[in-house]
Order: C-alpha cells, then structure tokens, then sequence
C-alpha cells in the first residue's frame, strides 16, 4: 500500500497522517515513540524513511486505524462564462462537430446563429451551450 511520494523523507502530509493516528488511537507520547522507533526506525517522524512509514501504518492500521485516502491535489476551475473560450472547449467542439457530420463551415455557423444568435462561440458559456447542444442531438441520434 502506498501512501505518498516514491522519494525516502516523509511528506507534510505523511507526518500529518502519523500524528493523526497517534491521536485517534489514543496513543500517549512514550508509547507513539516507542512505535516509530520499533516500527519506523528512527526516533521522529521527521527521520523517518518512506519503508518506515509503511511498516508503522501497516502497525497503526492492525491496531484499528482506518487511514484516509489521499488524491492528488487537483486545479480547481470556477465557473467564468464570460472568459474567452479554452482550447479543451475548441477541441471538443471541432470533435462533436465530426461526430454529428457537421464537417462545413457553414453547417456549423448556422447551428450556432440558432443556439447563441452568433456565427461562432466568443466566451466559455457560449460554448458550453453549443456544446450541450451538440451532445443532446447525439443522445437523440443514439436512441432514434
């Protein structure tokens, strides 16, 4: 089971997790040393090799500690229709376009004069809606 980085020093976060069970299992200082130092290999968390937490963990878990999963930390978007349009949004639009057979221009700028009264999307929003368009005529294509 892996809990982090590949490298041998302890992340913030491993540390984190570490007095995170000690707390949890209720572990007074002497005895959470003891652990890290019979387990782990080394007096503090902040020596500790990335072999040593695992071997500590796998302990905290057979006492009962159920360890959280940690995710990548991920880039979160806020919604800003009014930006200008992104790439992703260009190619999925150029993707969905070939999926229905829209392959002319002028196919294209008529669906979007309908849906957004312009020749082409400007802003993400616009976009959005011509792509929700597109993906609607796909699932109606798709049961019909």
């Amino acid at each position: 089971m892996s809990y982090g980085r590949r490298d041998t020093s302890l992340s913030s976060r491993q540390i984190a997790l570490l007095h995170v069970a000690k707390a949890k299992l209720g572990l007074d200082e002497g005895s959470y040393r003891s652990v890290l130092s019979l387990y782990g290999g080394a007096e503090s968390a902040k020596e500790m090799t990335l072999g040593g937490f695992q071997r500590v963990m796998k302990y905290f878990q057979n006492l009962g500690f159920d360890a959280p999963q940690f995710f990548p930390e991920r880039k979160h978007r806020r919604p800003n229709p009014g930006a200008v349009i992104e790439s992703r949004q260009q190619m999925l639009l150029q993707g969905l376009y070939s999926d229905i057979g829209m392959d002319t221009a002028e196919r294209q700028q008529g669906f979007c004069r309908r849906i957004i009264k312009k020749p082409w999307p400007q802003t993400r929003g616009e976009a959005n809606k011509i792509i929700e368009g597109l993906k609607a005529m796909l699932r109606r294509r798709s049961v019909g």
